[in-house]
């Protein structure tokens, strides 16, 4: 694990909030010098605390109307079977995210589609090219309250 001090989770912060914020307004928000804080954020991306940057974009507004997360159980958990399904699931458009999880599902999936009809066909993908999915239960945004993917500094 990396040692971060004050001022990487500082910068950290600030980046989360908006990645296209200039070198020199970070620089004046931390106490640093533009260069200083490239070099930091340079570290940070090669030792993989920064994964990447990314634009996030407001699914409604490019027709994915529907936001569903799935609860999938497997029927069992052999090793070829786990690494096929998540083959499957990495490679699927309709997945925004997922996560192998404690209790009674094995994996929870965020899924985005343009429509119900959309969200059928991916279930019945799902269905018929993993035999090892036992059961899935569906909860259906109705409304969403937060978005994002910031994760919380020290003290936040």
């Amino acid at each position: 694990m990396t040692d971060l001090d004050a001022l990487d989770l500082r910068i950290l912060d600030l980046v989360q909030e908006n990645a296209e914020m200039p070198g020199e307004a970070i620089a004046s928000a931390v106490g640093l010098s533009a260069s200083a804080v490239q070099r930091r954020i340079s570290r940070l991306k090669r030792e993989g605390v920064i994964e990447k940057i990314v634009a996030l974009v407001e699914p409604r507004s490019v027709g994915r109307t529907v936001t569903v997360l799935v609860e999938v159980e497997i029927e069992n958990e052999r090793r070829s079977a786990l690494e096929a399904f998540k083959r499957w699931v990495v490679e699927a458009p309709e997945v925004q995210s997922c996560w192998y999880v404690t209790g009674d599902a094995d994996y929870v999936l965020l899924v985005s589609t343009r429509d119900l009809d959309g969200y059928n066909a991916f279930i019945e993908r799902l269905m018929t090219e993993q035999p090892v999915v036992r059961k899935y239960k569906s909860l259906i945004a109705l409304k969403t309250i937060k978005r994002g993917l910031k994760v919380a500094m020290d003290g936040d």
